[in-house]
């Protein structure tokens, strides 16, 4: 047994020293490692269809998604389930490295919890019935029922309930980075809407509720650093709070029109709102009487019967319809309940032979704000005043005079004032000032994964390959000799003074630079798959450079529209999305710091990179 063991030492290490002497071949003495050489990489390009990119009928992320794809990036295992491949992970690196910095900055301590959980927690906070179909649950092989976890609330609240002994020890603010797990009933958009995602989250917990406002108003500051840095035209909108709970919440959207959520938002005051939360009214003089109001009626129902539990009267100007969110928040139901809106004749009673249920009488009115009489048979005096409308554009603003606007979105990241809802729930208190009171929790997520392929979408146009924000790309530059004559030498020249440049003080390049050594393909094909990955710049070494010792810098980096004037001697053309420069390469690296610090300073983006 001693003599095996000692034998698979003395393999293992002939092993290593081979492969290290395969390095040390490969990469010469120019110092270039064999990581940054395209010819080790796993790197599964294919060819851009024009059928693929100009499909009619396609899904929001759809196009990306087959971009994505045939970039290298992901590889679908089975409907909404896919891998990363090697460049999407360096992506989802640079986008956690900004969420830990940001996080930690506000005080973040990082942890991992098990994705593997039991229903005990969940069944005390409701959500066990709540969340229904999408848990993915299962039995063990003793028969415990387990789930994989969409989100760790109850995880997390009872870790604290066990370890923490007193007010002293908060405020708490514990996250993690980790895979989650949904069963949606229709995978799409690639890994925009999948069954398994990665998400950080983070979790947080104040000894009363002043304090934990304050806490969520500077995770809204942080938040907003995240995506400042990310690079991407994002909006903050208020929102509902849905499945998770609490009375305080706002979504984090990168701005595209291939979104699925549609944001309204008012160029007066600036507020925005996911519409289904959105607060607007009529424009002046257009309140309508009783006669034009729509008439629905909203039931509790409960059990596999529908019985009918409670029900009212909801009356809604014409051209709305009724808020389900919004009659929520003044209705509340159990978690075994739910509450359906069928509209009925604006004469009629409500009433219906076919519901099961002994009750006959109806709750006090909801009649909207943009009605000016309720219908007949109902009185004005005895209803219930408000906003009960889903709002749209050209409602005029509910903070001001102005007009809402539609805008489609990308939701990334979503924020929660929890309030004591599971701390109550599993009796997390503290003693605090002589009074024992329940722990105040916020909850903070982004989906990372959504933000690789929401990013993709947002800076990227259709025929074109990839353009990904300098922050999050996989590598910053490309180095491709497409000449016979600027082979191995002329590319480790380039590499080096790459490794010098300076942007804002910072060496950007370092581990960050491609080096196409794949002399098998064709010029072309190394370009295009430049092109496609997204590399934001594109060194190219072509037949002029042993005569001139001029480069073709090509850069394509969202945002960028145009080249600083006067940048070293470098001649310059451009179309707006990509650049182009001949520059010599001795003035290459002052070129390419003046090109990126002007580029930053004007986005105001001077973290970016």
């Amino acid at each position: 047994m001693h003599n095996s063991g000692s034998a698979l030492i003395r393999g293992a290490r002939s092993l290593w020293q081979a492969r290290a002497r395969f390095s040390s071949t490969i990469s010469g003495s120019s110092g270039i490692p064999p990581e940054s050489r395209m010819s080790w990489m796993l790197l599964p390009t294919k060819k851009i269809s024009k059928s693929n990119i100009e499909g009619e009928g396609r899904t929001a992320g759809q196009s990306t998604t087959d971009l994505l794809t045939k970039a290298g990036y992901i590889y679908q295992s089975s409907a909404g389930i896919y891998t990363l491949m090697p460049l999407a992970q360096r992506v989802i690196q640079k986008i956690e490295l900004i969420i830990d910095e940001e996080m930690q900055r506000v005080g973040g301590q990082k942890l991992a919890m098990p994705n593997l959980l039991t229903p005990d927690n969940w069944k005390k906070t409701g959500r066990w019935q709540s969340t229904g179909d999408e848990l993915f649950s299962f039995k063990d092989r003793k028969n415990a029922t387990m789930l994989l976890g969409p989100t760790h609330e109850e995880e997390v609240t009872a870790i604290v309930k066990d370890m923490v002994r007193s007010y002293r020890q908060y405020p708490l603010r514990l996250y993690q980075t980790t895979r989650k797990f949904r069963d949606e009933a229709r995978p799409r958009a690639g890994l925009l809407r999948g069954r398994e995602f990665m998400m950080k989250d983070m979790y947080t917990f104040d000894v009363g509720k002043e304090q934990a406002i304050e806490t969520f108003h500077a995770m809204e500051v942080a938040y907003r650093r995240c995506f400042d840095r990310i690079g991407v035209a994002y909006a903050v909108a208020e929102a509902d709070s849905g499945n998770i709970g609490g009375s305080l919440s706002k979504e984090f959207h990168f701005v595209n029109q291939s979104g699925e959520d549609t944001l309204l938002a008012c160029k007066g005051c600036g507020y925005t709102a996911n519409e289904e939360r959105a607060l607007s009214k009529s424009p002046a003089n257009e309140r309508t009487g009783a006669g034009q109001n729509k008439r629905y009626v909203a039931r509790v129902v409960e059990g596999s019967d529908d019985k009918v539990v409670k029900q009212r009267i909801v009356e809604v100007a014409h051209g709305h319809e009724p808020s389900v969110l919004k009659i929520k928040r003044v209705w509340p139901i159990k978690p075994n309940q739910r509450l359906e809106v069928a509209e009925v004749a604006a004469d009629h009673d409500g009433s219906s032979s076919e519901a099961p249920s002994s009750v006959t009488t109806f709750e006090q009115l909801l009649l909207d704000d943009c009605a000016a009489e309720a219908c007949n048979g109902c009185s004005t005096d005895e209803a219930v005043r408000g906003d009960w409308h889903i709002a749209k554009a050209g409602d005029g603003c509910g903070e001001c005079s102005g007009v809402l606007e539609a805008q489609r979105a990308i939701e990334v990241g979503h924020i929660f004032y929890l309030g004591d809802k599971y701390s109550k729930a599993l009796d997390l208190s503290v003693l605090y000032q002589g009074q024992r009171e329940y722990v105040q929790m916020g909850c903070f997520g982004i989906g990372v994964s959504r933000v690789l392929q929401a990013a993709a979408e947002c800076s990227s146009v259709e025929g074109r390959g990839l353009r990904w924000p300098l922050s999050i790309a996989p590598y910053l530059a490309s180095i491709v000799p497409v000449a016979e004559n600027s082979g191995t030498k002329a590319a480790e020249d380039v590499y080096r003074v790459l490794g010098s440049v300076r942007v804002h003080g910072a060496h950007i390049f370092k581990d960050n630079v491609l080096v196409d050594d794949r002399d098998y393909l064709s010029a072309g094909f190394r370009l295009n798959d430049a092109q496609l990955m997204g590399i934001p710049l594109t060194i190219v070494l072509g037949s002029g450079f042993a005569e001139s010792g001029q480069v073709e810098v090509q850069l394509r980096v969202p945002g960028m529209q145009s080249m600083p004037e006067n940048v070293s001697s470098a001649s310059t053309t451009s179309d707006g999305y990509e650049h182009r420069a001949r520059v010599r390469v001795e003035e290459l690296g002052q070129f390419l710091s003046q090109v990126l610090e002007s580029h930053c300073v004007a986005l105001g983006m001077a973290q970016a990179v």
